[in-house]
Order: structure tokens, then sequence, then C-alpha cells
């Protein structure tokens, strides 16, 4: 996995000031970006989206060039006492449930 995420509520925040200041609804930024309102409904849920999707963003910003703003340390992988492999861990810093021989139902 990475070592980098993507810092969702700092985009959300850019967006929505850019957004405000050329006076447009999210509506009005998905037509000009030609992105459906329910991206900008994740970002502000402060879900992730599709690479291409981000892409569209970062030029509509104009930080194509400035990406390091958005980027942050990811969170180290975490590994399952039970089964010894190691996940991605989910945002409050566990382990995914999985199929563990470890762990005792």
């Amino acid at each position: 996995m990475s070592l980098y995420r993507l810092d969702v509520p700092e985009l959300h925040r850019r967006l929505d000031a850019q957004r405000k200041d050329l006076g447009l609804s999210w509506r009005g930024v998905g037509r000009q970006v030609g992105l459906p309102v329910s991206v900008f409904s994740r970002i502000g849920k402060g879900r992730g989206i599709e690479a291409d999707a981000l892409v569209t963003l970062l030029v509509w910003l104009d930080l194509d060039s400035e990406i390091a703003v958005l980027v942050e340390p990811g969170l180290p992988r975490v590994t399952c006492p039970g089964c010894l492999k190691t996940f991605e861990p989910k945002t409050d810093g566990t382990v995914r449930a999985h199929d563990c021989a470890g762990v005792e139902a």
C-alpha cells in the first residue's frame, strides 16, 4: 500500500473556497469540470475519489504542479496478531475484518 494519502478535508476546503470565490454551486462546479455532483458529496464526507476525478479537480484548482499541498503521510500498516498478515488500517487504526484462523469467533 501507499505511504501517502490524499488529505480529503483539505481538498474539500480548497474546492469550497474556489467555488464560493466564483459564485458557483456544487452543481455549477460539476458542469465546469465535467464531474457529477456525487463526487463533491463523497469529498464532503471525507471519502476518497477516483484518480481521474482528482486530477481534474487539481487542474481546476490550479494545483496540478503543487500536488504536495494535498498529500500527507499514510498510516503505517497494521499486523493482525492472529495470522500475522499486514493490512492497511481502518481510519481508527484497527485491522479490517478478515478470515483469520488465529482469532476466536
